[in-house]
């Protein structure tokens, strides 16, 4: 199973909301697929990426990590496509 640019997605808008609903709104999926998709990758990574016994929900250390990475792999899609979203 390989991780994907929505897994990423997904992780930094609940990082960023505290909240796996917020984020589903942010990110206009479902809630449930919200939460699937972030065990998949916590599953994928061997780590727990976000600590839920308290609210709002916070990354945990790995999580944190995990999240400025993602952000950092965002940024340099955003980066590649620009040129080409440009011509269009």
């Amino acid at each position: 199973m390989l991780v994907t640019l929505r897994q990423l997605q997904y992780a930094i808008a609940v990082a960023e909301t505290g909240s796996f609903s917020k984020a589903a709104d942010i990110c206009a999926a479902e809630q449930s697929t919200v939460s699937q998709q972030i065990k998949s990758l916590e599953d994928r990574l061997g780590k727990s990426l976000f600590d839920r016994s308290k609210q709002p929900i916070t990354p945990t250390s790995e999580g944190k990590v995990v999240v400025q990475q993602a952000k950092e792999i965002i940024d340099k899609v955003e980066e590649l496509i620009q040129p080409f979203k440009r011509r269009s």
